[in-house]
């Protein structure tokens, strides 16, 4: 059988037809968390600054908050998707080595199962992952771009980007 010849899986052959609409749907649904992480830094809500402004950096952390609400709408929207898409790789790369990663005593790992100081034995994050995860996501948008749904193709009939 050639490679065109194969047949998809039960739940590929039944959910094919909407991969438009899931990747809406997964779009949408990273933009509001970006959105939300965004407005935490933006406007200093529900207790943000956690930890009293990481590292002294607040200005960029604000900087950072503003970039992710504004690439959130692009991305959800589907207006300029590449664009937004690209502006927070950009950010968590820079969260993950300029904030994250130095909050962890053996540099790289998102995790470690250290002795905590008051003699316990518990699970410390330094938040590391979520920086990884939504730069993967933001990379994988970059590359499809926004799909079949978007501003971009009712305005320019086409991903100007």
């Amino acid at each position: 059988m050639q490679e065109n010849d194969t047949q998809p899986g039960i739940f590929g052959g039944i959910l094919e037809k909407y991969a438009d609409e899931f990747w809406l749907l997964f779009r949408v649904i990273f933009a509001i968390l970006v959105f939300l992480h965004g407005i935490q830094k933006a406007f200093l809500l529900w207790g943000f600054p956690a930890g009293a402004n990481p590292n002294g950096l607040g200005a960029l952390v604000d900087l950072a908050g503003w970039v992710e609400l504004i690439a959130a709408l692009l991305i959800g929207f589907g207006f300029l998707t590449r664009l937004g898409a690209g502006a927070i790789a950009v950010t968590m790369i820079i969260a993950y080595f300029g904030v994250h990663a130095m909050l962890s005593p053996v540099w790289p790992w998102p995790h470690l199962y250290p002795n905590p100081p008051d003699g316990g034995n518990a699970f410390v994050a330094h938040g590391g992952e979520v920086t990884i995860l939504w730069f993967i996501i933001a990379g994988i948008i970059g590359v499809i771009g926004g799909g079949k749904y978007t501003l971009d193709r009712v305005i320019f009939k086409r991903e100007p980007l």
